[in-house]
């Protein structure tokens, strides 16, 4: 009987200390090292159900392939650096979140509101992504959109370069080619004229607004100063949000 006994105690040995080091900080790294989107549910200390929640999330994960699903107490005060990462200190919860591999906050809703199919449409396409992490940073991005076969490739490719150097540092390109099926969506969302014979070029200022779009080739100037200026209009057209409209909402 003794035997039986110690390989019993020896199992939870081994499997005890896996469960004592996991942590939503160590399983958004894990979920960026194998390129997976992470659903993170935020709670704090007063959330006490949060199954239907949960729920929601499971579902989205089994729809989004190379997903997971994370949990993050922020009351917790091992969680402390994610929470001030990612300003999480004074946002409603429950609250889902939807983080890239690449770190970048790609959308979040109340728990409440939350359906599988808005988790799914809050995961970004690579491109896009790239493009919110930039953002995050603080930067203004150049999107290009273009065909390998494009003449002006180069020279359009040639001035957000130069853009970049007149920026010092507070500016990006991003490369999006318009027959990767993986940014088709992303590109028409962004209303990109996908059959342009020329590269086309949307300018978002460090708040994420489309300060600016240029069909082929583009004055180094123009970049800069669209980069630099706020968008015009009561609700500018942001990368995030690229249907923004002043419209009174239809009842």
């Amino acid at each position: 009987m003794l035997m039986p006994r110690i390989s019993i105690i020896f199992l939870f040995a081994a499997i005890l200390p896996l469960n004592l080091l996991a942590s939503p900080a160590k399983d958004l790294k894990m979920a960026a090292t194998k390129g997976q989107v992470a659903f993170v549910l935020v709670t704090d200390g007063t959330i006490n159900n949060v199954s239907s929640a949960k729920s929601v999330i499971q579902s989205a994960v089994k729809e989004v392939k190379n997903s997971v699903m994370v949990e993050l107490n922020r009351s917790d005060k091992d969680n402390a650096d994610l929470v001030t990462q990612y300003r999480l200190s004074t946002i409603p919860v429950p609250m889902i979140l939807a983080i890239s591999p690449n770190g970048a906050i790609s959308g979040g809703i109340p728990a409440d509101k939350a359906t599988a199919d808005i988790l799914i449409k809050m995961v970004p396409s690579p491109k896009k992504a790239e493009i919110i992490k930039a953002l995050s940073e603080g930067n203004a991005v150049f999107i290009t959109a273009y065909r390998k076969n494009m003449k002006s490739v180069e020279t359009v490719n040639s001035a957000c370069g130069v853009a970049c150097q007149q920026m010092a540092g507070k500016s990006v390109q991003v490369k999006v080619n318009m027959d990767d099926p993986a940014e088709t969506g992303f590109l028409t969302e962004m209303k990109v004229n996908m059959a342009s014979t020329e590269p086309v070029t949307l300018v978002a200022n460090a708040q994420g607004q489309i300060a600016g779009t240029y069909m082929g080739a583009v004055q180094v100037s123009d970049l800069v100063t669209a980069a630099t200026k706020k968008a015009g209009g009561c609700c500018p057209k942001t990368v995030s949000n690229p249907n923004a409209s002043c419209a009174p909402t239809k009842k």
